[in-house]
């Protein structure tokens, strides 16, 4: 600071000091008696985040911190009114961004040759930093403290202990379990107390320090000599720049536990080897079962044929039959018929467990759209809207996945059969990359208290009177969704139609959940959906 830089009623003696207040490596600055800022150094400037000459003018509100301020003007009274000669005291003070800095102040009054006061000098340190760590030490000294009346008290083993492992502390519940006393445990280390095992590891030891906690079980020896489980839970202790200084560890004996463990795994062995050997015999009985119905199913084949045929050629020889007896003939004929396609039906259901799947992309869209074409054909006179919305390809096997085509739309086809104009939609709801099947119809429905039954072998809702069919192909809609990793389900009400609901593939997504359904699909002039 230059000569000019001084406030013109600084005496020339004080003026020979300017350059040492202005290197000064603390904060320096003159106030006047009305407590504003006569000049300020460049340590101080820069400090408090001021450029150089903008404090200058400053009163002392705008550079202390307001709950400092009264305390502040009341100690520079007393330095004016002589009751003391120098102030000492930590203020904090304002950084122009508006940060705060803590300072430590000393204040002293300087009088001139008349010994009248003159102006203040102040010099002003950052002691931000240390008051920060002496508040974090002084909080890990009281945590440490309240801990140690705490952990003394606690059930478990706790010890804490240096970074090279030598215990500092080890409460009554340590003693209790390891046998050892504080005064044998203090000063030495686990491995040294108790055994190799009962310490952590490198890689262990490694992970603690990266995460700041570890879990794992460790082996060790009792003072009595006895083999111990215990499970340790290590917590990093750090002082207040984040600098690991200990480590807390909690052990519990889990050595009741481990043994129990053991006991459990081997009865789990035992269990899991009478499934297995319960899972082989079971297999066994099921392929036997299968072979029976598939063998039964196929030998019945060739007896039926004879009978439909040797009835048929006698229903033709015996021209002057009465009604009745062509009655008996036409019933017996159509029972025939019936069984034959039982057998069919039972031979194909058999086949589905062992066919094997075929991974292919498949248009469920367009197999409908061709199964629909067939329908109208067959019965052209039929008034049905079916409604084909476009969905995403899946993958399956081709044959199985248009079986479920045909029986799902076939059934929406069969019962609305009665309707003057029926209406049959086929579409997907898409959510989280799964897609969620419908075939939905207005036709007769079911009662939904026997939904249950609606996918077993032979189960019917409806009377053959009311409408053909074998029971058995909701069944094999079933299996074949089954093996598709997927799931099939009704929901209707009697005369209100009935809604098909089934997915696929469920095991490579997130399962399916219902969602609301799309819009239905322009219907086509053929009364197919394009």
């Amino acid at each position: 600071m230059t000569q000019q830089h001084m406030p013109a009623s600084v005496p020339v003696c004080e003026q020979s000091f300017a350059a040492a207040f202005e290197l000064a490596p603390i904060g320096m600055a003159l106030f006047s008696l009305e407590s504003r800022v006569e000049y300020a150094n460049a340590a101080l400037c820069e400090m408090l985040g001021y450029r150089r000459g903008d404090l200058t003018g400053l009163a002392l509100d705008a550079l202390v911190h307001p709950d400092d301020l009264a305390p502040q003007r009341a100690r520079m009274q007393q330095l004016l009114a002589g009751a003391q000669g120098q102030l000492e005291c930590e203020v904090r003070c304002p950084r122009r961004e508006g940060a705060v800095v803590w300072a430590q102040l000393t204040c002293t009054l300087m009088r001139g040759e008349d010994r009248r006061p003159v102006r203040f000098i102040a010099h002003v340190q950052d002691v931000t930093r240390d008051r920060s760590t002496r508040s974090a030490l002084e909080t890990v000294r009281e945590r440490l403290r309240q801990q140690s009346r705490l952990l003394d008290q606690a059930r478990d083993a706790i010890v804490v202990h240096d970074l090279d492992r030598t215990i500092r502390y080890w409460n009554l519940g340590a003693q209790r379990l390891f046998g050892y006393t504080r005064e044998q445990a203090l000063g030495r280390t686990f491995d040294r107390l108790m055994g190799p095992g009962a310490t952590l590891t490198v890689p262990a030891t490694a992970e603690l320090l990266d995460k700041g906690e570890w879990t794992g079980e460790l082996d060790c020896m009792g003072a009595d000599g006895r083999m111990l489980v215990v499970e340790r839970r290590c917590t990093v202790m750090r002082d207040a720049g984040g600098q690991p200084v200990s480590v807390l560890a909690v052990n519990t004996d889990i050595s009741e536990r481990r043994r129990g463990e053991k006991e459990i795994v081997l009865l789990n062995n035992l269990l899991e080897q009478r499934i297995r050997k319960r899972t082989a015999e079971l297999e066994a009985s099921n392929e036997d079962l299968r072979d029976f119905a598939y063998s039964l199913a196929h030998d019945l084949r060739t007896p039926l044929a004879s009978i439909d045929g040797f009835s048929a050629q006698l229903e033709t020889r015996l021209t002057h039959l009465d009604e009745k007896s062509r009655h008996y003939l036409t019933r017996m004929r159509a029972g025939v018929k019936l069984m034959s396609d039982l057998t069919d039906a039972l031979l194909a259901l058999a086949a589905l467990s062992n066919t094997p799947l075929l991974h292919q992309s498949v248009d469920l869209s367009a197999i409908a759209r061709g199964i629909a074409e067939r329908l109208h054909e067959q019965q052209p006179e039929r008034e049905v809207a079916v409604r084909i919305e476009d969905t995403p390809r899946t993958q399956g096997d081709v044959r199985l996945l248009t079986n479920v085509m045909e029986n799902l739309l076939g059934n929406a086809w069969k019962f609305t059969s009665r309707l003057p104009r029926a209406v049959i939609t086929f579409g997907a709801e898409s959510s989280n990359g799964s897609c969620l099947y419908h075939v939905k119809d207005n036709g007769a429905g079911f009662d939904p208290a026997y939904a249950y039954k609606l996918f077993g072998l032979f189960q019917r809702l409806h009377t053959r009177a009311e409408f053909d069919g074998t029971g058995i192909g909701l069944a094999m809609v079933r299996k074949i969704v089954s093996r598709h990793g997927g799931r099939v389900w009704a929901e209707s009400a009697p005369g209100a139609g009935a809604n098909f609901y089934f997915t696929l593939n469920e095991s490579a997504s997130r399962p399916v959940a219902r969602i609301a359904p799309a819009p239905a699909a322009v219907q086509s002039s053929s009364g197919v959906s394009q």
